[in-house]
């Protein structure tokens, strides 16, 4: 739990401080994701699941990365159709999706 809260608020941190930088919403995501990604791998294989670190894994967290990240981008796109001006708060609700996906999929394809 502890390594998902830090994955979260740094892509967080990325993502808002990007936003806040007027960086595009999509772009700032993207970076955000990449950032969140890297430590999260590292941090996931040695301490949430005590995996070892390996090629096969990697490719499958990168695949459940793309697949989190795909559903992350649903929410946003569906707030921001009918409510433009709530940026911010799209990428909240993105967040919650991507972490949910993200965390089921380890769980039970690439760290087991």
């Amino acid at each position: 739990m502890v390594v998902g809260l830090f994955n979260t608020g740094l892509t967080g941190i990325v993502i808002f401080s990007l936003m806040y930088a007027n960086v595009n919403i999509y772009l700032a995501n993207a970076i955000g994701y990449v950032v969140g990604i890297i430590f999260s791998f590292i941090l996931n294989t040695l301490f949430t699941f005590n995996s070892t670190p390996s090629f096969s894994r990697l490719i499958k967290f990168l695949v459940t990365c793309g697949i989190a990240y795909l559903v992350n981008l649903v929410p946003i796109k569906c707030i921001l159709f009918f409510f433009p001006d709530y940026t911010f708060f799209s990428q909240i609700i993105g967040m919650i999706f991507y972490t949910i996906t993200g965390f089921l999929l380890n769980r039970f394809w690439v760290m087991k």
